[in-house]
């Protein structure tokens, strides 16, 4: 019996390869998946094995006394010397089967088409939720042929598509002729906010023109002060420090003439009821039209999700994910956009201002969270 291992990317590239060299008639014995250890998740890749067999070549026992001959792998053999091994050979196959039957019990392979494994694997590497990565690996399949199946990439171009469905996001901050817009981020402390506000008023200061205003309630941090006082005077943009809701009026009087308003706020304790109800508070005062809600990529699902509780009491209608370069799981945003329903408006990969912030896009993002890296 010829008996033979081939591994490959996937599982089309492995059956191609045991058609090549063992031909039609071989059969499948066993198949599993590979691990491999690569330095970062996005663009971790995972292998198949498979274990192929030919049957056994004997010819017909010699009348004339000549030994009975056969062939294992592509070597003739007399079987009377190798029995041992044809033994081995079938303990072996008994073990795969057993093996296969385990794997028929399995719900992974019974609730995910095994062309789509590689992919499923890489969505929960980057900790999509379970539920969810099934969902998309269903819908994808409901829309493609069986040719269409048989190729990786229109299979992952199929799952972008469904997962883009999942990510909804909104149209970039605009103004109309004569229009006057108020910014507000608010978010937990860390999240980014002061860097990523910087970042958009440099834009529409330096690229659009906009006659751009700052007002900071951060004054619980000398550091974000001077931080947004430093962009501030790179763009030749005023900035108002607020201690009060009657400051933050006489503030947005005096600039009457400013088209854009970024109002930057300190991060706040989800933990501190005192710290949400004041945000709460200044909202109300200055009515932004949009509110960002800035959350990190880099912190934990849960810790998210108990943020975004927390400043439900704020009208939150607009989310910013930050730090996306800094994390190799990317696929909490799906999992948060899921339960909450708010669109995305912005996402930052890095620190320059203002170079690092991109407009949210559906395919784009659902390409990052399949782990295709951020500069394809």
């Amino acid at each position: 019996m010829k008996i033979k291992r081939y591994e490959a990317s996937s599982m089309e590239e492995a059956i191609s390869k045991v058609n090549a060299d063992l031909g039609p008639e071989a059969i499948i014995l066993h198949t599993r998946r590979l691990h491999k250890a690569w330095p970062f998740n996005m663009i971790n890749k995972s292998a198949v094995e498979i274990t192929a067999a030919l049957d056994i070549n004997v010819s017909q026992p010699k009348s004339n006394g000549e030994a009975d001959l056969g062939e294992v792998d592509g070597e003739t053999i007399v079987l009377g010397e190798h029995f041992d091994q044809l033994q081995l050979d079938i303990d072996e196959i008994k073990s795969i089967v057993k093996t296969i039957a385990s794997q028929l019990t399995d719900p992974l392979f019974q609730e995910v088409p095994a062309c789509f494994l590689d992919i499923y694997e890489k969505l929960l590497l980057n900790k999509v939720d379970d539920d969810i990565a099934k969902k998309l690996m269903k819908s994808a399949q409901e829309k493609l042929t069986t040719s269409q199946m048989a190729d990786p990439d229109m299979l992952q171009e199929s799952v972008a598509r469904e997962m883009a469905q999942l990510l909804p996001v909104c149209p970039p901050l605009s103004l109309a002729e004569g229009e006057r817009k108020v910014v507000a981020l608010i978010g937990p402390t860390g999240a980014g906010k002061t860097t990523t506000i910087a970042k958009l008023a440099a834009r529409y200061s330096l690229y659009e023109g906009r006659k751009v205003l700052f007002i900071t309630a951060d004054t619980y941090r000398v550091a974000a002060v001077e931080q947004l006082r430093t962009y501030a005077d790179i763009i030749g943009a005023p900035i108002e420090i607020v201690f009060s809701n009657q400051d933050v009026r006489e503030a947005l009087e005096r600039h009457d003439d400013k088209e854009l308003v970024f109002i930057d706020t300190a991060g706040r304790s989800p933990h501190n009821d005192a710290q949400i109800n004041e945000l709460a508070g200044l909202m109300n005062i200055c009515t932004p039209d949009e509110i960002h809600l800035v959350l990190s990529v880099t912190t934990k699902l849960s810790d998210q999700m108990h943020a975004i509780n927390r400043f439900s009491s704020v009208p939150v209608n607009r989310l910013i994910f930050t730090k996306l370069d800094e994390t190799n799981t990317p696929g909490t945003i799906l999992n948060i956009v899921n339960k909450v329903k708010v669109p995305i408006s912005y996402l930052t990969i890095g620190q320059n201002v203002p170079e690092d912030i991109s407009i949210a896009e559906s395919k784009h993002l659902a390409n990052i969270i399949l782990g295709v890296p951020l500069d394809e």
